[in-house]
């Protein structure tokens, strides 16, 4: 279960454009984290309302596509949190996790 549900990133979103994208005011609003928040409003950048989906099980990904990841990660393509944009993973820590067993 996750500990936040779509309807509820879509307010603080709103609520975050609706206030000149401050985004300490909306932290403290809704008693956010500071990264919880920026991986929020990177998500919705990149991909949109969609981008706050919430996905209700765990996702399995082929060897394949953890290789991929990875070595991206490690050429310096990207950090663990924009790839986790950029392929659509929805936690940047599965990542670092990869990454950190190779």
């Amino acid at each position: 279960m996750t500990k936040y549900n779509s309807p509820f990133k879509q307010q603080v979103i709103e609520f975050y454009l609706q206030n000149d994208k401050n985004r300490l005011f909306t932290q403290r609003h809704f008693q956010l984290s500071k990264k919880t928040l920026t991986r929020w409003i990177a998500q919705f950048n990149h991909n949109g309302i969609n981008g706050l989906a919430v996905i209700g099980k765990k996702q399995k990904y082929s060897p394949e596509f953890k290789l991929t990841v990875i070595q991206a990660v490690k050429k310096g393509q990207f950090s663990a949190e924009s790839a986790s944009l950029h392929f659509g993973i929805a936690n940047s820590g599965s990542i670092s996790q990869l990454v950190a067993h190779l």
